[in-house]
């Protein structure tokens, strides 16, 4: 089964990309790349789905937004209170169940700059069902994967349940990221080490 992990960002500069295959529970990384002006994530993507019928494309993304926020919202006038709690409104539920479980919390994508990085992600896959012209539905039990389909993921989270610390975001990670890459065992093309080892958006799209 083909996977591909999407560091989703407002930039296409800034959004990472890999491209893997899972082989009896082992997962090898067979392309890794960023977004450009010059070919764009969509491509990219088109380009490593082509001519496959079973893939799961995991967005590192919110990719909706809290049920009471838009329930409040739709009613609310400007200067009237807001009637739910805070932590309500601008978390999700499946935020608030990652904090609570690995104790780490997500950022609350009704009150942050990352509801962009949302919006930004939903387009993406607006497109790539525009362009493929299939479904490419939300995946909520992984034994319903028979045709291409998404998921969110958040890759922080995936290291810190693995007793793993996250890697800085500049240069000086870069080293921490490799060791991170060998220590949970994933198969990378040695010419793809060193992007990985520079650019934390890709490799935050291997995680």
């Amino acid at each position: 089964m083909v996977i591909i992990g999407i560091d989703c960002a407002t930039k296409e500069t800034k959004t990472g990309l890999a491209l893997g295959t899972l082989e009896r529970n082992h997962i090898v990384i067979n392309d890794v790349t960023l977004g450009s002006s010059c070919k764009s994530s969509v491509d990219t993507i088109l380009n490593w789905l082509s001519s496959k019928k079973i893939a799961l494309l995991a967005f590192d993304a919110p990719l909706g937004w809290p049920e009471s926020l838009g329930s409040e919202l739709s009613s609310h006038y400007a200067g009237e209170p807001l009637n739910n709690k805070p932590n309500n409104l601008f978390s999700r539920l499946t935020d608030r169940v990652v904090h609570k479980e690995i104790k780490k919390k997500p950022l609350d994508v009704g009150a942050d700059r990352i509801a962009r990085t949302a919006h930004a992600a939903l387009t993406l896959l607006k497109n790539l069902r525009d362009e493929t012209n299939l479904p490419i539905p939300l995946l909520w039990h992984m034994s319903q994967i028979d045709e291409i389909c998404g998921i969110e993921v958040y890759p922080a989270g995936t290291l810190v349940s693995r007793g793993l610390s996250t890697p800085k975001k500049d240069k000086s990670g870069g080293r921490q990221r490799i060791d991170l890459i060998n220590r949970l065992g994933i198969e990378v093309d040695k010419t793809k080490m060193n992007i990985i080892e520079q650019k934390p958006d890709v490799f935050d799209a291997v995680i």
